[in-house]
């Protein structure tokens, strides 16, 4: 302790500190930092029950319309003061706005944010085939794009059986297992079908292009949102399933602009979803403290610059207390 106090007092001992304390910093953000090896994919969230080969029932979803929708949408879709107009928007606007959980709102006022899904698949299934049925205006607006694989299948969806409802232990494990292959039985399927939609999708400067110019103004280069005019925000899209991706596109939900099959054609949203998705697996290269990944440059630039300025201001405390201590 005492060679340490007698060289407190030499005119480079803060200087000393300066280049410690940088070396500390530097190990331990390298130490801190994400690897590659550390990324770590997202599941590909979906769903692979289909709507096409759903049993709707049309008069459950006129009961569902009635009940959810029918305050603010009118009974027959033609809108209110506190609801827009249905007739014309199609049925992939429908399935993009309450499969996001945004639809129905309870405060029609607001921009809702994304979350679970009030009703389930089938009861969704069914309100679409009533409003095709009922409401829509003709062939109006954009259809679900069936081809495009939604959210992979939920583990929650498949249940592990109760012990208390088996007699036995073999009984018991059998049902387990059961329950086991059908859910990767679920997955293997949903990863079939995005792994054919995906694969003619080869071209990453297009999607990446096409993402820059259309879509990162708003949700920013990373997908992950950002604030607009009159206090809304374009949402992040980390969660966002292919299909949702797709219906955003075709059918233009909130502020977002619309882009038709004839604005981006088919095979460049496929090129574009593709895109997204690799945004998705991408780690987040921000560190502990991402700053809502608002850019690795930017936020490497204000980490350095809080550090530094950190270091600075202790170099310049520990320099006057040995002054004052002179």
């Amino acid at each position: 302790m005492k060679w340490i106090t007698a060289r407190r007092r030499h005119p480079l001992a803060g200087y000393v500190v300066v280049i410690l304390a940088l070396a500390l910093f530097g190990v331990g953000y390298a130490a801190l930092a994400p690897t590659a090896d550390q990324a770590q994919a997202r599941t590909l969230a979906a769903d692979v029950s289909s709507q096409d080969d759903a049993d709707v029932d049309v008069a459950e979803g006129r009961a569902i319309f009635d009940q959810t929708c029918a305050t603010c949408h009118n009974y027959d879709g033609s809108g209110t003061e506190t609801g827009p107009d249905l007739r014309d928007v199609g049925p992939a606007a429908i399935d993009f706005q309450v499969s996001t959980g945004r639809m129905p709102s309870m405060n029609p006022n607001a921009q809702m944010p994304r979350k679970d899904m009030v009703m389930s698949e089938q009861e969704l299934a069914n309100l679409i085939a009533y409003y095709n049925a009922e409401i829509r205006s003709g062939e109006a607006g954009a259809e679900i794009p069936t081809d495009v694989p939604d959210h992979a299948p939920d583990r929650e969806s498949f249940p592990s059986p109760l012990r208390s409802d088996f007699e036995d232990e073999e009984s018991y494990e059998e049902a387990l297992e059961e329950a086991e292959n059908e859910y990767q039985a679920a997955l293997e399927a949903y990863e079939a079908e995005y792994d054919a939609y995906i694969a003619g999708a080869d071209n990453t400067d297009m999607g990446m292009k096409l993402y820059l110019t259309n879509c990162a103004h708003c949700h920013s280069w990373s997908g992950g949102g950002g604030a607009l005019t009159d206090g809304r925000w374009a949402p992040e899209i980390h969660d966002a399933s292919p299909r949702e991706i797709y219906e955003a596109m075709v059918s233009g939900p909130g502020a977002m602009p619309m882009f038709s099959d004839t604005v981006i054609e088919p095979d460049e949203k496929q090129e574009l979803i593709s895109y997204v998705k690799t945004l998705q697996t991408e780690p987040n290269a921000g560190g502990p403290i991402d700053l809502q990944r608002v850019g690795q440059v930017a936020e490497g630039f204000i980490s350095w610059t809080i550090g530094l300025a950190l270091i600075v201001a202790c170099a310049i405390w520990i320099t006057a207390k040995q002054r004052a201590h002179d």
